[in-house]
């Protein structure tokens, strides 16, 4: 019996992996819509089919860093050859950047470099440097993080010296911490970077500005005179094995005082400072990065669903019928999963769908900002801010509970869960730890507060609830479970706890106690109120198409799990609920997790329709079982039997 069973379920073939990306109207929506949906199939039908991007799971961790990087390298080459040759827009090679898994070393062309030069040059210096970077003539950096200086950025050393004799700046590194960290791509691969550096014109320092500083010469790859570059060496886990991340020395550098980025702040030949008109434009080469990472990150915690999920509707273990002969359980269907993968599911679809609302009031604004209007900045800023703590959170922790959820076999190379989390779990601490970042959260909620100016920002408005002395009844009988499927007992749920920790943030703060662990908890249930209003919106908009009832399933588990389990500890406490509501609310979020699993669940991951190709996991094939996977990644091991031979051992 037990043999038939063996074999009959290594016959059974994971559901439903495609090899093509499959068009539905659901699919296009959860992309982001027609463009985005075929641009993503543009990208796929062009890496999958080309040898240069052939992925071989678990296998490019074996390869020796420098094998890796070339490999990137050349990679790279490739698709810049690919982008001019079918004239793609700059979001398909970013596209194709990521869907190579590797973290190219061309990567921050335009990602940060060219996205400073557009927003922050002048138009005259656009007009000479735009065109060479979008040739690749010319390729770019962005040197701003310190050896000292991370999240810091008004600590930064380096500094920019004008020379009126030369109408030069000299760009220095006068300490060991001011030396240039963590640059990705400047290590082996870019010839100028945009330094961040302070400006200093007759001894007065005048703040950070931005420095288009040439690194290498462009025919021999030589580094310039003055200029001192290491590439620093692996990162955690193995993570980003095609990024040449830099340490950068300037000693005494002369660059043209025409390279210093002028949009917003000059300095004349005379040596006459020109201070910029509005002080806020500095977020904003941050901010450009963080409005990428709203709905990046989203995707990333969703290949780590995915990929899980199509394991656990696979594997089958133990028996919950005590019957002998009864067939073991499907791992999926057991709670200790479903707890796990579903409420991950959920938050990853919407901070792709939250972030891309993100994305797009960043486009909205920078046309603002090109043209003068920079009154939106402030706002685009917290939102990011918000966004960049809450997603890398969720999405590092999540990938590592997707590997978890798989058991032993997710801690395989071959499972592609080690690449999923090493690539993910870096953002956490990109700008910093984000138990650093989430401070400015705080930072703008006491500021408006003290200023009553809250309604200047719509995502802090329930700031209005907390001049009130009276607080705020519930809408609904919070003991009886059907009344959490309720919007309004949800926003009133959220927003108490919210004004619980404000108020409790405020008295931190006036006792000067140290508020660095705290705030944390703060940016995240300030985020669960963002991400929750997000989601709601999007799923209103499609209140009329055939996909809205899984959507509205999805959310309704999106909005109580972040009531029920809170991303951290003190959040229960913030939300005052006696025995009886407590156990309606968890019968609620039980409910919700059942009705969403039995009927919807696998619409959506069809709907998402990740690839093989781009799940690249062992546990994800369409032609063969996770076992037949598994096993034939054994046998190709380069330490698998007679290979071993060679070694003399």
């Amino acid at each position: 019996m037990g043999d038939t069973r063996t074999k009959t379920r290594t016959r059974t073939r994971t559901r439903n992996i495609p090899k093509q990306v499959n068009e539905t109207p659901f699919g296009v929506f959860l992309w982001g819509g027609p463009e985005k949906f075929d641009r993503r199939r543009d990208v796929y039908n062009e890496l999958s089919t080309n040898p240069m991007f052939a992925k071989d799971t678990g296998y490019h961790t074996s390869l020796a860093r420098k094998d890796a990087w070339t490999k990137a390298a050349l990679q790279s080459r490739e698709l810049i050859e690919i982008k001019l040759r079918k004239k793609w827009p700059h979001r398909h090679f970013m596209d194709a950047i990521r869907m190579t898994d590797w973290f190219l070393p061309v990567q921050p062309q335009f990602r940060i470099f060219m996205s400073n030069l557009e927003r922050q040059m002048s138009d005259e210096q656009k007009a000479i440097w735009v065109p060479k970077a979008e040739r690749f003539e010319i390729f770019g950096c962005y040197p701003q993080t310190e050896l000292g200086h991370g999240s810091n950025v008004s600590g930064i050393e380096t500094t920019a010296t004008f020379d009126r004799l030369t109408d030069e700046f000299i760009i220095n590194s006068p300490t060991i911490s001011s030396t240039k960290y963590w640059i990705g791509g400047s290590g082996i691969w870019a010839t100028h970077g945009i330094v961040v550096a302070r400006l200093i014109i007759d001894g007065q320092n005048y703040g950070n500005h931005l420095f288009l500083t040439q690194l290498r010469d462009l025919s021999t790859q030589q580094l310039m005179v003055g200029v001192e570059i290491y590439e620093m060496g692996p990162k955690s886990f193995q993570g980003m094995l095609g990024a040449d991340t830099g340490a950068l020395r300037f000693n005494h550098v002369r660059i043209p005082r025409s390279q210093m980025l002028a949009r917003n702040a000059q300095v004349e030949r005379s040596g006459n400072y020109i201070k910029p008109k509005n002080l806020k434009h500095s977020y904003g080469s941050m901010v450009t990065v963080r409005a990428l990472m709203a709905e990046i990150t989203g995707h990333d915690l969703l290949r780590a669903v995915s990929t899980a999920y199509h394991y656990t509707t696979f594997r089958k273990q133990f028996r919950r019928d005590r019957e002998q002969d009864a067939e073991e359980t499907t791992v999926f269907d057991y709670s200790s999963v479903r707890h796990r993968l579903l409420p991950l599911l959920a938050q990853g679809v919407a901070l792709v769908l939250v972030g891309q609302s993100i994305n797009e009031a960043y486009q909205e604004y920078t046309k603002q900002m090109l043209g003068g209007d920079t009154s939106g900045l402030e706002d685009l800023h917290l939102q990011t801010v918000g966004a960049k703590v809450y997603s890398t959170e969720i999405t590092g922790r999540g990938v590592e509970t997707c590997r978890i959820a798989c058991g032993g076999h997710g801690y395989s190379g071959l499972s592609g869960f080690g690449r999923m989390y090493a690539h993910a779990i870096n953002a956490v601490t990109y700008e910093g730890d984000n138990y650093v970042i989430g401070q400015q959260v705080p930072r703008a909620i006491l500021k408006h507060y003290k200023n009553k100016s809250e309604a200047s920002l719509p995502s802090i408005a329930y700031l209005s609830l907390l001049r009130d002395e009276r607080t705020p009844q519930p809408p609904a009988d919070l003991t009886n479970p059907t009344s959490w499927s309720l919007r309004s007992v949800q926003e009133w749920a959220l927003g108490i706890r919210q004004v619980n920790l404000v108020r409790e943030h405020i008295e931190d703060t006036s006792r000067g106690r140290d508020t660095s662990y705290t705030t944390h908890s703060l940016t995240m249930a300030h985020s669960d109120f963002t991400y929750w209003r997000g989601l709601w919106k999007v799923i209103d908009a499609i209140a009329n198409v055939s996909f809205a009832g899984p959507m509205k399933s999805l959310g309704l588990v999106f909005s109580l799990s972040i009531l029920f389990n809170p991303h951290h500890p003190s959040l229960t406490r913030h939300l005052p609920l006696t025995t009886a509501q407590y156990s309606a609310l968890r019968d609620a979020y039980q409910s919700a997790l059942d009705g969403f699993a039995d009927n919807h669940v696998a619409t959506i991951i069809d709907a998402y329709g990740l690839t093989e190709y781009e799940m690249d996991s062992a546990l994800a094939r369409a032609d063969q079982t996770p076992y037949e996977a598994l096993l034939d990644g054994a046998k190709r091991s380069e330490m698998s039997g007679e290979k071993m031979s060679t070694c003399g051992l």
